[in-house]
C-alpha cells in the first residue's frame, strides 16, 4: 500500500549542537527518503545551511547581531522571543500535519504558545532532557520533587537554571499550560519513560518509547585501528602496542558533561602504552587539567566522516556524563566498534549490559570509572576485540536508524489521521 505523502515541521532549539540535533537531522533524511516533505524551523542559533529546508524562527541577520557587541541593542530593539513567538505560532496556520518539537526550553517560544499550537496542530515533543517535565532541570539525578512541587533546587548548577531557583514557579506554569495540553510526548528510554509518567505536567500525556538508533554507516568501513597510515592521518600513534581512548564531549568545560570523572579515571590508571583523545570543544583546556606524562592528543570539534574515523581508530570510548536519556554517542562508538567504557548513567544502563557490549563503573565516581577502566585495559585484546564486536552488533541489531525512523514515520501517520490515544503510555 502506497504511503500518505506526509508534510511534517520540525523545530528546534540548534541546527547542530548535540544528540536532538542528531536525532533531528536522521528523522529529516529519512522521512525525505519515504518521500515525505519536512522542514527544519532553528529557535535561536545563528550557523545553520540556507537552505536545506531550514527556516530560522528568528532571521538570521539579526541572530548574527545580536552575538555581536550590538547584541544588547539588537536585543532591545527586536528582542528574540516575541519575535520567534510569533513565527512559532504561525505553524498553527500552516500546511503541515504534523509539528515535531525536539530542545525546548520557553527560549524561542512560550509555554502558552506551544499549549495553544498544540490544540491546534498535531505535535508530538521528543523529551531529549527533562526540562520539560520538571520545574527546569535537564536532569532530576534523583530528586523527586517534580513529582509535587518542586522549590529549594539541589541542582541549581545544573544547566539551564544557572543558580536561580524559580523552580517552583516553572512547574507551576508548566502543569497550569501543558498538563491538558494535547501533546504526544516520545520517551527516547524505558528511563524517561517512567520519569514521565511520574511529573504532574505530563502525567496525562500520550506517550511512546522510541530509542534513538544509529545508521548502518557508523558500522563500516572496517577495524583501522592498527591501520598505520589512517592513524598517521589522523595524528594519532602507529605504534601497535599503544591502546587509544576516545573522549568526545560538546564542551569539556560543562561538567554536566563528566570530564572532572573522566578526568580523575584517567590519573588513577597506568599511562604506559596509553593514547588519550580529546574530541569536542574546549579540548585544548582538557589537555591541560589531565597528567602531563599521559600521552593526549587534541583534537577539537569534528563531525560527520572525520568523527566516524576518530571513532574507527580509538580502541576505547571514555564516558561519564551524569544525567542522559538515552545518548547517541554510545551508539555512535558501540556501533564504530569502539570498546565502551562508562558510568551507570540512566538511559546509558539500557545500552550497556557490563561485560557483554562494555563495562560499566560501579557508581558515577571517577574513583569508579578509573577501576572499570583499568579492569577494561587489563582484560587485553582478546578480550577488549570480544566486547567490541558484540556492541557493535548490538547497536545494528537493537537501536538501528532504520526502526526509528519506521516507528516516527508509523507515529506521524496516526497523529495526521487523530488516530493516536491521548493520555499515557500507547506505544514502546
Amino acid at each position: 500500500m502506497p504511503r500518505t505523502r506526509l508534510n511534517i515541521a520540525f523545530v528546534n532549539t540548534c541546527y547542530r549542537l548535540g544528540g536532538a540535533e542528531t536525532v533531528t537531522a536522521q528523522l529529516r533524511r529519512g522521512m525525505e527518503e519515504r518521500g515525505h516533505r519536512t522542514r527544519l524551523f532553528v529557535g535561536l542559533q545563528k550557523t545553520y545551511p540556507l537552505g536545506d529546508g531550514v527556516r530560522p524562527l528568528y532571521p538570521r541577520a539579526l541572530s548574527y547581531l545580536r552575538n555581536s557587541r550590538l547584541g544588547a541593542r539588537v536585543e532591545a530593539l527586536a528582542p528574540v522571543l516575541p519575535w520567534s513567538d510569533r513565527a512559532f505560532r504561525r505553524l498553527a496556520s500552516s500546511d503541515f500535519d504534523v509539528v515535531h518539537l525536539h530542545s525546548f526550553h520557553g527560549e524561542y517560544a512560550t509555554l502558552e504558545s506551544l499549549a495553544w499550537l498544540a490544540r491546534r496542530k498535531p505535535v508530538c515533543w521528543t523529551i531529549h532532557s527533562h526540562w520539560p517535565v520538571t520545574g527546569g532541570c535537564a536532569h532530576p539525578l534523583g530528586c523527586e520533587r517534580y513529582q509535587d512541587a518542586c522549590g529549594e533546587c539541589p541542582h541549581l548548577d545544573q544547566w539551564p537554571m544557572n543558580g536561580v531557583d524559580i523552580t517552583a514557579e516553572q512547574l507551576a506554569a508548566k502543569r497550569r499550560w501543558l498538563s491538558d495540553a494535547p501533546i504526544h510526548a516520545v520517551a527516547v528510554s524505558d528511563h524517561s519513560l517512567k520519569l514521565i509518567g511520574r511529573s504532574p505536567v505530563s502525567a496525562r500525556w500520550a506517550v511512546t518509547r522510541i530509542h534513538n538508533g544509529i545508521g548502518m554507516d557508523w558500522a563500516q568501513g572496517g577495524d583501522r585501528r592498527r591501520d598505520a597510515a589512517f592513524r598517521a592521518s589522523l595524528g594519532l600513534s602507529v605504534d601497535p602496542a599503544v591502546r587509544t581512548i576516545l573522549m568526545v564531549n560538546r564542551d569539556y568545560r560543562n561538567r554536566d558533561k563528566g570530564f572532572p570523572e573522566m578526568a580523575e579515571a584517567l590519573r588513577s590508571i597506568d599511562p604506559r602504552g596509553i593514547q588519550v583523545v580529546l574530541v569536542g570543544g574546549a579540548a585544548a583546556w582538557a589537555r591541560g587539567e589531565l597528567p602531563p606524562g599521559l600521552d593526549c592528543v587534541e583534537v577539537g570539534y569534528a563531525v560527520g566522516e572525520r568523527l566516524q574515523d576518530f571513532y574507527r581508530a580509538a580502541d576505547y570510548f571514555l564516558f561519564a556524563s551524569a544525567g542522559e536519556n538515552f545518548p547517541c554517542v554510545i551508539l555512535e562508538a558501540m556501533a564504530a566498534g569502539c570498546a565502551i567504557v562508562a558510568t551507570p548513567t540512566q538511559g546509558v544502563t539500557e545500552q550497556i549490559v557490563p561485560g557483554v557490549n562494555g563495562w560499566l563503573a560501579g557508581e558515577i565516581t571517577g574513583k569508579a570509572l578509573g577501576l572499570a577502566l583499568q579492569k577494561a585495559l587489563d582484560g587485553g585484546d582478546d578480550l577488549r576485540e570480544s566486547i567490541s564486536r558484540a556492541g557493535r552488533e548490538w547497536a545494528v541489531t537493537h537501536f538501528s536508524e532504520e526502526t526509528m525512523v519506521d516507528r516516527y514515520e508509523s507515529l506521524y501517520g496516526a497523529l495526521a489521521g487523530g488516530g493516536v490515544g491521548t493520555a499515557g503510555v500507547v506505544g514502546t
